[in-house]
């Protein structure tokens, strides 16, 4: 396991997961960094529900405090997406991302 200096941790089988996605895509994404979006609903009728997402943004409107490598793979991690995952751990297993801690 590996920690992003955010707190959030992942495994090497995230990680792979990652670079295979990004290797895939990054032709048709150029000048874009891969986007991790996490939501967890606080309040509400959604509350305790959760939702994750990977997408392409424009890496130069990146902010430098959500930039991350994780692995070889530049990532952006918005600020939400950083405190709702702090001391929890990325995995992928079975096809899907799953989110433990």
């Amino acid at each position: 396991m590996h920690r992003l200096r955010c707190g959030v941790i992942y495994t090497n089988a995230f990680a792979a997961h990652l670079t295979a996605l990004h290797e895939a895509q990054v032709a048709e994404n150029f000048g874009k960094v891969l986007a991790l979006d996490y939501v967890r609903a606080a309040t509400g009728d959604q509350k305790g529900r959760e939702w994750w997402r990977v997408d392409w943004v424009v890496g130069q409107q990146v902010a430098e405090d959500c930039r991350f490598l994780i692995d070889k793979v530049p990532v952006c991690l918005t600020k939400q997406s950083q405190r709702g995952l702090k001391n929890r751990c990325l995995d992928w297993r079975d096809g899907a991302v799953l989110i433990r801690g």
